[in-house]
């Protein structure tokens, strides 16, 4: 009897574990990828990934901490194809620059209302402006001046 005694508190105590240890596991991340074509061929691919558990239809960062996202890659591409630059803009939740801001639906697949990706320093380069009246690719010049090298001018997403 002893016996039955110790082997129904051993199971008793994994099964505790068990349910406990279910109950810790990190969610899945998730990770999407889209791309933005310019009207004169440059490209804009982002990949980001945020944690599975958070139930989300949409996803709009800014400031200097993330909610959601937990990374988000951006790399722009010349119309011959030739990757020009990459950002981090977002590490392990942390929004790297300053003017970060990324508004995203995730039932559509689409960017919506304002975005600002990529670079923000002389010589780098990014995407800025709202959705419904249009984006710009702008290239910041090494004497700081913004020139827009591309638009978009359309819905964008995937």
């Amino acid at each position: 009897m002893n016996i039955v005694v110790k082997l129904v508190a051993i199971l008793a105590i994994a099964l505790i574990k068990f349910i406990n240890f279910g109950e810790i596991l990190p969610a899945e991340a998730i990770t999407q990828d889209f791309q933005v074509n310019g009207d004169r061929g440059y490209r804009m691919e982002t990949s980001f990934s945020y944690d599975s558990g958070q139930q989300q239809k949409a996803i709009a960062e800014h400031g200097s901490k993330a909610t959601v996202l937990d990374s988000l890659k951006v790399r722009f591409y010349a119309p011959d194809g030739k990757m020009i630059a990459s950002y981090d803009n977002i590490v392990d939740g942390i929004i790297q620059d300053n003017y970060f801001e990324f508004n995203y639906d995730l039932e559509t697949q689409q960017l919506r209302g304002k975005v600002d990706l990529g670079g923000e320093s002389a010589g780098e380069i990014y995407l800025k402006g709202d959705v419904v009246r249009g984006l710009s690719l702008i290239r910041v010049e090494p004497s700081g001046e913004e020139r827009v090298v591309d638009q978009v001018n359309r819905e964008v997403g995937r």
